[in-house]
């Protein structure tokens, strides 16, 4: 209670100071020092400039008012918010942009399955033919390790051109096991994207 009547008389003799000496008394500013008192003055002292502090205008009146400068963390809490804020708006943009060219390729649910199962379709007709190969090569390396084993019975060393085609033809077979393994991993790919484009478009068109 004292330290109240005591800011309140700080703040009277500082606006009759004020008002007596003639100067503006739009730069009365006020503000609150260290012991929690309440100080005026038409300057405010560097120790407190970076407080929280008023401006008084005619009559003692608070004219602006002005807050207390931000902590660092205050500050990157803010640029974290904000950046936050950014990328969910891009995120939503980039969600009505997808939803626009899923509108606009599509009439039906039955639609989008039929360019799901084309192009499982053509993945399939991919896999088929690198396993026909497969199966070609298979037979030539089986042939050529047999003639390898012959050799080797017959106690002689297999010709080095006879062990660089087995090896080649190994290198073949392993290449189109990967590229095949590598297609049925695309046509689940495409089978989780396209149940991800009904189920959104059945959202947007508010199909049950």
């Amino acid at each position: 209670m004292r330290k109240q009547l005591f800011s309140s008389l700080i703040i009277m003799f500082a606006l009759s100071g004020l008002t007596l000496s003639g100067t503006a008394h739009a730069r009365m500013k006020c503000w609150t020092n260290k012991e929690g008192v309440k100080e005026c003055g038409n300057k405010i002292p560097p120790e407190y400039a970076q407080q929280e502090y008023q401006e008084l205008g005619k009559g003692g009146l608070v004219r602006e008012k002005t807050e207390r400068a931000k902590t660092p963390e205050e500050l990157a809490e803010e640029r974290h918010l904000e950046e936050k804020l950014a990328e969910e708006e891009k995120i939503k943009a980039e969600q009505k942009k997808q939803d626009s060219i899923l509108l606009a390729t599509f009439s039906n649910v039955s639609d989008i399955e039929r360019a799901r199962d084309e192009r499982i379709t053509a993945l399939d007709a991919s896999i088929k033919l690198t396993q026909a190969r497969s199966e070609k090569i298979q037979l030539d390396l089986d042939k050529r390790i047999q003639t390898a084993a012959n050799a080797e019975r017959a106690g002689k060393q297999p010709p080095e051109a006879l062990l660089k085609d087995i090896e080649s033809l190994k290198r073949q077979i392993n290449n189109n096991d990967k590229f095949i393994e590598g297609k049925r991993a695309e046509q689940e790919e495409i089978k989780e994207a396209h149940a991800k484009d009904i189920a959104r478009f059945k959202k947007l068109k508010g199909i049950e």
